[in-house]
């Protein structure tokens, strides 16, 4: 075994970890395919930063813009 500090010291620098690591699995690239679920959430998102990035000025007051509709 290694005990002496100088031991440990050569073996990391000449030592190898070839063959102790599992290869690692390969890298799947998959292309965004969007559907309604993200559109509406994206859509959803998309006008929340609007309105509240724009609540200073008050620039929707007087405005037919609506962030949501109760029914």
């Amino acid at each position: 075994g290694l005990t002496d500090e100088s031991e440990i010291l050569k073996f990391l620098q000449h030592g190898t970890l070839v063959g102790l690591l599992p290869v690692p699995h390969p890298i799947l690239i998959r292309k965004y395919q969007a559907n309604a679920g993200t559109n509406h959430w994206f859509r959803t998102y998309m006008w929340g930063v609007i309105y509240l990035r724009n609540t200073e000025p008050p620039i929707w007051y007087d405005t037919e813009v609506k962030l949501f509709e109760i029914q």
